[in-house]
């Protein structure tokens, strides 16, 4: 159980989105809060080929579609995400992957609810998602760990 909620925990914390870097700083017309929503329903479904479609221009360069369905599946988050609240959305720096320093991101603050199987009652979990706007999108980037795994040409355990 613990793993599936750190790596869920992981995975959502990799919902970093990264702006200016490839174009315009445009803000996105669609909602902070459906985005990061809807990404992290991907994530718990198992639709890691569109939550890559999701990714950073920089991610997706050095993430294969491919390689990041591969390991994503082959490491499935246990458990179900029974329900997702947006609790706020401010607007606060955090450090991209790949990148040295703090950018500009909108925060998503979520509380999910996770059953795990045999564990009972769902349990509460908050989280913070950072995103960043790309050519009037919102995107998400591979978080650190996983990312310093994927460029080493492995799957992040």
């Amino acid at each position: 159980m613990v793993r599936s909620v750190t790596r869920l925990a992981v995975l959502m914390l990799v919902v970093l989105a990264l702006a200016g870097c490839s174009g315009s700083d445009d803000a996105p017309d669609e909602d902070p809060g459906t985005f990061a929503v809807t990404l992290l329903r991907q994530l718990d479904r198992g639709q890691s080929a569109s939550a890559w479609e999701e990714l950073h221009p920089l991610h997706r360069d050095s993430v294969s579609r491919a390689a990041y369905v591969r390991c994503e599946r082959g490491d499935p988050i246990e458990g179900t995400v029974t329900s997702i609240d947006v609790l706020g959305v401010s607007e606060e720096p955090a450090r991209v992957p790949g990148r040295a320093e703090d950018e500009d991101s909108t925060a998503v603050k979520l509380r999910y609810r996770l059953r795990v199987p045999g564990g009972g009652a769902p349990r509460p979990y908050d989280l913070t998602v950072h995103l960043f706007a790309v050519d009037g999108r919102w995107s998400w980037v591979i978080g650190p760990s996983d990312y310093a795994a994927y460029a080493d040409g492995r799957c992040p355990s």
